[in-house]
């Protein structure tokens, strides 16, 4: 238990090394296992980045496979930004307002280089009324909708349209009606209401293009929640590049965030929680610099998590996401989930934290299939 909790993950130096935009690590540093999930994970541009200083890293056997990342990883981006250029040109005259989402605004504006920000597919929201003319702009350019399915009776349109696909360009395009999902418990939040989001719309470029972003205020927000919402401790591929997001994110803004502001929206939203738990865990760490203040009135505004629970989730965080160890015998494939699930049960602490022995005793029909495997085994075996 104590190794649990106090154990430093191996890859918590390429953090720092990103947040201290330093590029003087070593190659040498990072095991065999470690360099694979950085890479695994998306963050092999960012480990051959940040040990370009290291005069060893050529000899590393490693090497090759993190060059190589990277210079995919250019290729991707620049196809990426290509695209997004072409539908931003194909646009004018016929949608008025796109608004970038997701990795393709944020590698722009807030990562040292668009690449280090992994991106499986391109993802802006336009208005209810511009879905249609965007969707035909598409088509002409050459995308096509394999995954489409007509909407049964009474069913509520999805919060993105069927993806786009372009087969030259290899790459899935996302045109958002809504942030999040009406089966998302972000759907109804006030926060990601499209009144509310109309508020925090900021007009920008890319690639010398007009275009809309969110808000620094709400990009965060929304950052926070898309985590919470796609990731959990054993889906964890991809939840280290929303870390880092919010860790480029602060440490490159051009102004102050009003955190009053974003305090105010928090009464009440479900998005306070995972924003305190990335917050404090990235402020544990040394990764972002946030006052104490706002802080403990982010705490304020979830329910679920206290000082034991915090601390856990942390330690899950290090071990199995940074460090990308796997389920054990005790914290098991079943068992991770449910400790992780439970802990950010919409409070109070104190009842998770007994709620945590109850789900994790099986059930009997549980006991059963298990007894079945066994069975089945030991008759294999004979």
């Amino acid at each position: 238990m104590r190794y649990f909790l106090q154990h430093r993950p191996q890859l918590l130096p390429l953090l720092q090394a990103a947040s201290q935009r330093r590029k003087d690590l070593v190659v040498a540093a990072f095991d065999e296992a470690h360099v694979r999930w950085a890479l695994e994970t998306g963050l092999g541009p960012l480990l051959c980045q940040a040990t370009q200083a290291d005069p060893q890293a050529a000899a590393s056997p490693l090497w090759p496979l993190l060059r190589g990342a990277e210079l995919t990883a250019q290729v991707l981006a620049a196809e990426h930004f290509e695209a997004m250029s072409e539908i931003l040109d194909a646009c004018k005259g016929h949608v008025p307002t796109v608004i970038l989402l997701k990795g393709i605004s944020i590698s722009e504006q807030y990562y040292p280089a668009p690449h280090l920000r992994p991106m499986r597919d391109i993802d802006f929201l336009v208005a209810e009324a511009d879905l249609p003319p965007m969707e035909s702009l598409l088509l002409e350019l050459g995308y096509s909708q394999p995954l489409k399915r007509p909407l049964k009776a009474g069913e509520r349109p999805p919060h993105h349209s069927s993806p786009f696909f372009h087969p030259r360009r290899g790459i899935w395009i996302e045109v958002h009606r809504r942030l999040f999902s009406s089966l998302s418990a972000f759907a109804t939040d006030k926060v990601f209401r499209r009144a509310h989001v109309a508020t925090q719309l900021r007009p920008s470029t890319f690639q010398g293009r007009e275009v809309t972003r969110l808000s620094e205020e709400l990009q965060l927000v929304y950052s926070a929640a898309h985590w919470n919402r796609d990731y959990n401790i054993l889906d964890v591929l991809g939840a280290m590049i929303a870390m880092l997001d919010i860790i480029y994110l602060l440490g490159n803004r051009k102004k102050a965030l009003h955190w009053e502001q974003l305090l105010a929206w928090l009464h009440g939203s479900a998005a306070a929680l995972p924003l305190y738990l990335l917050l404090t865990y990235l402020q544990r760490c040394h990764l972002i610099e946030v006052e104490p203040e706002v802080l403990r009135e982010l705490s304020l505004r979830q329910r679920a998590l206290g000082n034991l629970s915090l601390t856990v989730l942390h330690a899950l965080i290090d071990r199995y996401l940074v460090d990308g160890r796997p389920p054990g015998p005790i914290l098991s494939l079943r068992n991770l989930p449910i400790l992780w699930n439970t802990l950010l049960l919409p409070g109070p602490p104190w009842r998770n934290l007994l709620l945590v022995p109850w789900y994790l005793v099986p059930s009997r029909a549980g006991i059963r299939a298990r007894f079945a495997r066994l069975q089945a085994y030991t008759g294999l075996r004979r």
